[in-house]
């Protein structure tokens, strides 16, 4: 099981019906890499960043309730957010300098840069490299009117 990023999170969709559903992920990736994993960005439908609009975001080892204090609550409270602001909260949460992205598009120079200076690094790894996924979805949250 160490070639195996297990977590939870929240799935969220961006747009005019957003939401937010609260998430579990076991994640088959390489070995060497699973354990280095604290935090990941998880994008399995969008080819660049501009197509964007659905995103796993989730802290490893976390169960439902932990995502749930840690991501859910405070975005519910926000109302809205932007992408960097989004990895910024995951990051402090997961009390980590380091997120993983799984995407099959590569994060723009400013989305790094807005990262690097809070002290947060963006690695970025290709989808390809979750070999196999089991996604479970919970609750679904609407955000407020």
């Amino acid at each position: 099981m160490n070639e195996y990023f297990i977590g939870a999170g929240a799935l969220l969709t961006a747009g005019p019906n957003a939401s937010i559903a609260g998430v579990s992920l076991h994640a088959q990736t390489d070995a060497a890499l699973a354990p280095r994993v604290r935090a990941a960005v998880v994008d399995f439908e969008s080819r660049d960043a501009a197509e964007l609009s659905r995103v796993l975001v989730l802290g490893a080892g976390w169960n439902a309730a932990r995502a749930r204090t840690a991501v859910i609550d405070p975005l519910l409270a926000r109302g809205a957010c932007s992408l960097g602001e989004l990895l910024v909260l995951l990051a402090r949460a997961a009390e980590t300098p380091e997120l993983h992205l799984f995407a099959r598009w590569l994060p723009g120079e400013a989305l790094v840069a807005e990262l690097a200076a809070v002290g947060v690094a963006l690695v970025a790894h290709p989808l390809e490299s979750i070999r196999q996924a089991a996604l479970v979805t919970g609750t679904r949250y609407l955000r407020a009117a």
